[in-house]
């Protein structure tokens, strides 16, 4: 029985206030928390990765780090609710330091109501980051008072993003707010015709491409920009801000925008062609982002392509969401390994739970993660040898490219179990799918 979790210190104290919230959830009880001995003692030592001690009743949470703590603390909770908490010692390790969760909310209105419930699964499934994608071609879903005209008519308000950041945080959980451009902007640019990148079709017309923005367009870079600014400072708290840079076009056929190859030209030789002018402008924004204290991240579909060998570099100050391989002229992951990029496993074969199962996908299962998945493994059977500094988390994304395909609370249902099955990899424990689907069920009861 549960009645109170001893911290060592001050610093110990919001570690303990999630527990407690956890350790209510799961075993109905009302636990104190202080300085005295406790029925579970936090400790910190650099030298313990992660380590659960139960001696005559007392359990001893100790890891090398306060993010560590929680989730060792967390699955110490999940071993007693389970009844799988044994005497002596259970070591408890992650494989990496990242697990995030990934929301489409561009496409598809999510109420506040379910993020929270999705924090709730995350937090006891030891996940520690919330991705919010908040723009998309289909819609655009946080209040804007730089541009309220983009705003879909389902969306958040900057006070109900304020409460997701803020109960998010009580559980260990950061947000990682998502702003793609400059492609997937049909929304943003349906009543900016002259924002929109120009193509020169077979007939050698120019034609507008609605959801690419015109990035040689100062004054559309500018819009787009105090956009970041805008939620920049609404996100101001967290580490990392995905700035996106994936099919911004057919990369096979950037050439047939005249506008990008005319620019790189002017700006950097003529040896530039447009694909030059398309990594400028991400720099441009990861440069922005950057000074504005985040870690910019982007996806890898458009980057040092093996067909293509650019002047212009990607930023070295950007991390890298690898999510897939399909094009062979794609570059593998081990070429921002070895460019020394931060690389973030996305795996769009065991993790994309694409909503309608569009474009060729199949919702991922809880067996067929625990069975054919391991944190070595990349998209497209891709494989590392072994986990790195450089391969810092795995990420689970919901992808709304059929909105009206599942309920946002079904969506929450079907995904929590998925959670909880990459869990059991990362930090390689098991427990029943039974067992998990009980535990989502006393997150929708409370």
């Amino acid at each position: 029985l549960i009645k109170t979790i001893q911290v060592e210190n001050k610093e110990q104290l919001k570690i303990a206030k999630a527990l407690k919230i956890n350790a209510d959830r799961l075993l109905d009880t009302d636990i104190a928390i202080g300085f005295t001995e406790g029925d579970i003692s936090l400790k910190l030592d650099e030298t313990v990765a992660g380590l659960i001690s139960v001696d005559s009743n007392k359990v001893t949470i100790t890891a090398d780090s306060l993010d560590n703590l929680l989730a060792v603390g967390t699955q110490g909770l999940l071993q007693i609710y389970l009844d799988q908490l044994v005497e002596g010692e259970t070591v408890v390790t992650y494989a990496q330091k990242e697990r995030i969760l990934m929301i489409d909310m561009g496409r598809k209105y999510f109420p506040k109501d379910v993020l929270l419930k999705f924090i709730d699964s995350m937090s006891l499934a030891q996940f520690n980051y919330l991705q919010l994608h908040f723009s998309e071609n289909e819609g655009f879903r946080i209040e804007s008072e730089v541009a309220p005209e983009i705003v879909s008519d389902d969306y958040l308000t900057k006070n109900e993003i304020r409460e997701v950041i803020q109960y998010a945080n009580h559980l260990g959980i950061e947000i990682i707010p998502d702003f793609d451009t400059p492609g997937h902007l049909k929304q943003l640019l349906k009543d900016k015709p002259e924002w929109q990148l120009r193509k020169k079709n077979a007939d050698g017309q120019l034609e507008n491409y609605p959801s690419a923005l015109n990035i040689v367009n100062p004054e559309a870079v500018l819009f787009i920009e105090s956009l970041y600014k805008e939620y920049a400072e609404l996100f101001y708290g967290s580490t990392y801000f995905h700035i996106g840079g994936d099919e911004f076009v057919d990369f096979d056929e950037i050439d047939a925008y005249p506008d990008l190859k005319e620019a790189a030209v002017a700006l950097f030789g003529e040896q530039a062609t447009a694909m030059d002018y398309f990594v400028h402008y991400v720099n441009q924004i990861a440069e922005k982002i950057s000074s504005w204290g985040f870690v910019p991240r982007v996806w890898n579909d458009g980057f040092y392509r093996l067909n293509r060998r650019e002047i212009v570099t990607l930023s070295d100050k950007v991390e890298i969401t690898y999510w897939t391989k399909w094009h062979q002229q794609m570059a593998p992951v081990e070429t921002f390994i070895d460019k020394g990029y931060q690389v973030l496993n996305f795996n769009d074969n065991y993790f994309y739970y694409v909503l309608g199962e569009a474009a060729g996908y199949t919702y991922p299962t809880y067996e067929k993660i625990l069975t054919d998945w391991n944190p070595l493994m990349y998209p497209q059977s891709q494989k590392v040898e072994k986990i790195t500094n450089q391969l810092p988390g795995v990420a689970l994304a919901v992808w709304s490219d059929i909105p009206d395909a599942q309920e946002a609370e079904v969506v929450f249902e079907k995904v929590s179990p998925l959670l909880f099955a990459i869990s059991q990899k990362e930090n390689d424990t098991k427990i029943d799918l039974q067992d998990t689907l009980s535990i989502i069920e006393r997150i929708h009861n409370n």
